[in-house]
């Protein structure tokens, strides 16, 4: 009996440890959204556009692009032409990226396990001075006119803490 209760302390001091400190705080993300892409196919003329409406202001936010793609991706990169609009919600401006998704050896970067891996990518910083609706354009840049293998695409904004 002695041990048995030894054992469940023990146990029960395992899982906690293993949760405190496992556990990352979820309160900095303010916005996290995926587009799903059907059948894993990215046509060239489909634009992905998101949407977060800036209430409290003046924040700083961080601008992750989130993205998953299969075993059976055909390249080791994915260029993209990614928009944002300034404050005024009328003007954008226009970034072409370039995401590393495997290494020079075929291996990919992203987790993930089986045929699917999913990469975070810090894109760019977000000051906001006043209250607006921003919104984010993500278009293929890839030479292909249904680019393989892409199955979703998504932001993650999260609020830098001061």
């Amino acid at each position: 009996m002695k041990n048995l209760f030894r054992i469940s302390l023990f146990c029960l001091l395992i899982t906690w440890c293993m949760t405190a400190c496992s556990s990352k705080s979820d309160t900095t993300i303010v916005y996290h959204s995926y587009h799903s892409l059907p059948n894993g196919k990215w046509a060239k003329s489909d634009t992905i556009t998101m949407e977060y409406p800036f209430d409290s202001v003046p924040e700083t936010y961080r601008v992750f692009l989130e993205l998953r793609n299969t075993s059976n991706y055909p390249y080791r990169n994915l260029n993209l032409i990614v928009q944002d609009n300034f404050p005024d919600s009328a003007t954008f401006r226009l970034d072409s990226l370039s995401i590393n998704l495997a290494d020079s050896t075929g291996r990919w970067l992203g987790k993930g396990w089986g045929s699917i891996y999913q990469l975070s990518v810090p894109i760019k910083s977000v000051y906001s001075l006043h209250p607006y609706n921003y919104k984010i354009k993500i278009i293929n840049n890839m030479i292909d006119a249904n680019l393989e293998g892409i199955n979703d695409m998504g932001i993650r904004m999260e609020k830098v803490s001061r």
